[in-house]
């Protein structure tokens, strides 16, 4: 019986686990593209406090 419930257990753990593995693989691919938008679009230096 025992079995039956880890077994019950592991299959109701996949979904969370392809969800996760899902987030991660996204997230880097955000990343990637936000870095690689950075890199191509230089922002103009802006002073914080003007020379008085």
């Amino acid at each position: 019986m025992s079995t039956a419930k880890n077994t019950e257990r592991a299959a109701n753990r996949i979904p969370l686990m392809w969800i996760v593995v899902a987030a991660f693989i996204v997230q880097i691919v955000v990343w990637t593209a936000w870095i690689t938008f950075a890199s191509k679009h230089r922002v103009a230096e802006v002073p914080l406090a003007t020379g008085r």
